[in-house]
């Protein structure tokens, strides 16, 4: 049996250190009232179909998850999910991120944080199975006001948790080779 839509709403996946993050990145004060909005279910279906109709790219994303300060408007910060045919060389990414060792690669700034991580499903390719190449974004739109370093945790965690999800809906093999709970990793 599926997950109900409101079992596998944005609200209802992420744990509350993961909200907590995406508060602190999108500078939501604990005061205000903070909405999340999303489809997680929908972001994973939507990966498959396009990657089984052939129409998958890396700037073509499935909307995975946002925070907005209130109730509606635009989200102050998002996670959106994309197949992408490879991940960065190591050593030759943007000067705004740091690399870390989890999944394929990890890259972690104060506003954005990108993971690679490769699934393997029976879901892809109408059911006969696929290994494919997934990119996860964590992008807030403001800076943040906490610490560099914090910043770059709490934008990591959000964006693995996230993954750890969509690898769960779309039954990666051995959860797509992320770890069971968030730690910092080491950098490269």
């Amino acid at each position: 049996m599926s997950p109900s839509p409101a079992e596998t709403s944005c609200d209802s996946v992420l744990s509350a250190q993961a909200k907590a993050a995406m508060k602190r990145i999108a500078d939501i004060p604990d005061s205000a009232r903070a909405t999340y909005l999303g489809n997680p279910k929908g972001a994973a279906d939507g990966l498959v179909a396009q990657y089984d109709a052939a129409t998958a790219r890396e700037g073509n994303f499935e909307q995975f998850c946002g925070v907005h300060r209130g109730s509606a408007g635009l989200s102050s910060a998002r996670v959106r999910f994309s197949i992408t045919k490879e991940a960065p060389e190591e050593g030759k990414v943007a000067s705004i991120f740091k690399e870390y060792r989890m999944a394929k690669t990890a890259l972690a700034g104060v506003k954005v944080s990108v993971l690679y991580f490769e699934c393997s499903s029976k879901k892809f390719s109408l059911g006969a199975g696929a290994t494919v190449l997934i990119r996860g974004e964590f992008r807030a739109t403001l800076e943040p006001s906490e610490r560099e370093d914090a910043a770059r945790q709490d934008t990591l965690r959000v964006v693995y948790e996230s993954s750890r999800i969509l690898s769960g809906l779309l039954n990666c093999k051995s959860n797509a080779g992320l770890p069971a709970t968030f730690t910092m990793p080491p950098e490269v």
